[in-house]
């Protein structure tokens, strides 16, 4: 095999086959190069495919790699064993389910089952899914379930746990259904995902037989993204491992980010203490990113205690300057990012696809969208549902077309439905069969619904009502000249809120689901306010806009040529973007209680915030390393917080980046002069160093 197109630390790893082995794969460094690499020089120096098992998150991560194997080793990559943790354990235990201590034909219960589970445990222990007026969030009691049994935890541990200060009130209610969740999967011969590592950790642990015949078969352990893995996968590697101890991980615990879900960053900090004869390879060549952008990353990460010494070195020369573009308020981030991005797809002819914005929060969407929505300009979201494809905007929206589109079929079939009104099925049918046979359309067919014999008394009256309304917000639309106010009242006539409140039983959680109707207002408000300013727009333009093409053509003014947009815009949390990577990045909200998040300020007092920190630390340098040319990283001065205009912090992690940034301030669309940084530096603190603050 030629590895002459490798470097030095990547042909180092791939040659190095034997005895524990810790690949230390910066970003952007080509690790998945290495890995498929390694397997093709193991199988080239006779290394049975079948006793070669390469363990990665996905399932889209493992085909991938199996994809890229078939063009360098044909079909000898069939009888790898290139799979998730969880689908080795489907294959362990299909394989010897007597062993593992599981039925012959067992069950593997999914997301939707593990609920089921769990509100029948909660009604048998006497919860009957209520504390008071409010539902349980069944997904928070799985969450902490799920945690525990990773963590090998019993009964008593878990009891003891929940009793403990820092428990809350879920912690309590999931110990108390702890071991009969598990009793109830056993009586019904069922598994669940944490089952497939957890239960074959600790069989091949109890047992040595069982263990003997497993690592005798899997002779060869390689593990991608290892800084992301658990106790029990930690387990359940250590176990398969034979007396050679031929386990090649790959990882970076500089992008190890979900310790919230349970992954241990020491599994990595500690691989070389654990496996005392183990080699460690630094990949820190980065073939992604310009310069710029890993100065930057390279000095706001060395503020991390608990990592291996590494750095990024740049293969790329020249590049912009990593820029931090400082706004007065909200809005203007906002204005200024949306802006931005249209320059740069209609003036630099930038594809769609190159460009991303990367933020803590889902919330931190919303606003981009809506900028992007008006300006005609296709997106994605990642990480997070787009605020326009939510069932409550869906829902809401369906009303507002019925003011100003009311020929949508699809909108009135869907505000018929929502709420219920009792206009059912059979209903929907014969005014349908009444539209055709007269060639009207459907909303004529419920404005005449007098003449439809066929519908039912109750049918018929909740008709005349719902004409009536759908009549009403259209003649308010047309007197205020505003579709505002009557489509507030219209969805308060209709009883929209009250519907969702119905639906989760839980005002908490009804209050977050209405935001999302609130938004669509205030996005209805500004189109309409632009408008009137414009004196153009209209609504089968905003309609429009809200599904629109990829091929869809935008004019940058009368006398452009028209551009044609390729693909969407990515609007993407920092933890969904880990492992993409675009041309050019925003990164928003550089503001402390956003980035790093308010929690680690909430717990300053605990043990565990030092560790936050530096996860929060870890997703910002994560979000950096996404952009390959140029790095926007924007945050406001001040921030709208419960009604009220807040000044906010600027992140920590903007100081610590230095001088390896320029500073912009919006308001004059100029870079800071280094006496100017010095006067907002001596503000800053002189604000916020002292102890009252």
């Amino acid at each position: 095999m030629d590895l002459s197109h490798l470097n030095p630390e990547q042909r180092e790893a791939v040659l190095c086959t034997e005895g524990p082995l810790l690949v230390l794969a910066g970003a952007g460094s080509g690790k998945t190069r290495v890995i498929t690499h390694r397997i093709q020089h193991m199988l080239e120096l006779g290394i049975p495919a079948e006793s070669i098992v390469a363990l990665s998150f996905t399932n889209k991560a493992a085909n991938e790699m199996r994809e890229r194997l078939m063009h360098m080793v044909g079909k000898e990559a069939e009888r790898l064993v290139l799979s998730t943790f969880h689908s080795l354990g489907v294959r362990m235990m299909r394989s010897d389910p007597e062993g593992f201590g599981v039925p012959q034909r067992f069950s593997i219960f999914d997301q939707g089952d593990v609920y089921g589970v769990i509100r029948t445990c909660l009604r048998e222990e006497g919860f009957h899914g209520n504390i008071g007026d409010r539902r349980f969030d069944v997904a928070a009691v799985a969450q902490r379930i799920s945690l525990w049994k990773n963590e090998f935890l019993d009964e008593g541990e878990v009891k003891r746990r929940a009793k403990s200060p820092a428990a809350g009130e879920y912690d309590e209610v999931a110990a108390a259904i702890y071991q009969a969740y598990d009793d109830r999967l056993h009586q019904m011969g069922g598994v669940d995902f944490d089952d497939l590592v957890c239960r074959i950790a600790s069989r091949l642990r109890e047992d040595e037989a069982l263990r003997a015949r497993w690592t005798d078969r899997f002779r060869y352990l390689m593990v991608d993204e290892y800084q992301d893995t658990n106790t029990a996968q930690f387990e359940m590697l250590r176990q398969l491992l034979g007396p050679q101890q031929n386990l090649c991980v790959v990882g970076d615990d500089d992008q190890a980010i979900y310790g919230w879900r349970g992954a241990k960053v020491a599994n990595i900090l500690g691989f070389d203490l654990y496996f005392r004869d183990a080699k460690v390879v630094r990949l820190e060549r980065n073939y992604r990113s310009r310069p710029p952008i890993l100065r930057a990353a390279n000095t706001v990460i060395r503020h991390n205690e608990a990592r291996h010494e590494k750095q990024l070195l740049p293969t790329k020369e020249g590049g912009d300057t990593v820029r931090v573009v400082v706004c007065p308020e909200a809005e203007q981030e906002t204005k200024w990012i949306g802006r931005k991005i249209r320059d740069l797809i209609f003036d630099d002819r930038v594809p769609a696809t190159q460009i991303a914005v990367l933020y803590r929060s889902a919330r931190q969407a919303k606003p981009i969208e809506e900028y992007l929505q008006a300006d005609g300009i296709p997106y994605r979201v990642l990480g997070g549902q787009a605020a326009f494809d939510k069932k409550d905007v869906k829902d809401a929206l369906a009303y507002l077309k019925l003011i100003v589109a009311p020929w949508d079929e699809m909108a009135l079939r869907r505000a018929m439905d929502t709420p219920s009104r009792g206009i059912g099925r059979r209903s929907v049918e014969h005014l349908t069969a009444f539209a055709r046979q007269h060639q009207v359309r459907l909303i004529d067919a419920v404005h005449r619904h007098g003449e439809i014999p066929e519908l039912a008394k109750g049918p018929a009256a909740a008709l005349a009502n719902f004409s009536r309304q759908i009549r009403a917000a259209s003649a308010k639309s047309r007197q205020q000249k505003s579709v505002i106010e009557p489509l507030r009242d219209f969805l308060s006539e209709v009883r929209l809120r009250d519907n969702i409140l119905k639906e989760t039983g839980n005002p908490e959680a009804s209050k977050a689901r209405w935001e999302g109707v609130e938004w669509l207002f205030r996005s209805v408000g500004r189109f309409e306010e632009r408008a009137r300013n414009q004196g153009k727009g209209s609504w089968s333009e905003y309609l429009g806009n809200l599904a629109l093409d990829r091929d869809k053509q935008k004019e940058e003014g009368e006398d452009a040529a028209p551009i044609r947009i390729e693909g969407q815009v990515t609007l993407a949390t920092m933890h969904s973007s880990k492992g993409l990577e675009w041309d050019k990045v925003f990164v928003i909200g550089a503001e402390e209680g956003t980035m790093p998040h308010k929690r680690v300020e909430a717990a300053r007092a605990s043990d565990a915030v030092s560790g936050d920190l530096e996860e929060e630390r870890r997703l910002f340098y994560v979000g950096v390393t996404r952009a390959r040319e140029t790095l926007w990283i924007t945050r406001a001065e001040n921030r709208i917080h419960r009604l009220r205009n807040v000044e906010v912090k600027p992140s920590r992690f903007l100081e610590e980046l230095g001088d390896t940034v320029e500073v912009y301030d919006v308001t004059k669309e100029e870079r800071l002069t280094p006496d100017k940084m010095d006067a907002m530096a001596d503000a800053f603190f002189a604000k916020y160093a002292s102890p009252e603050s």
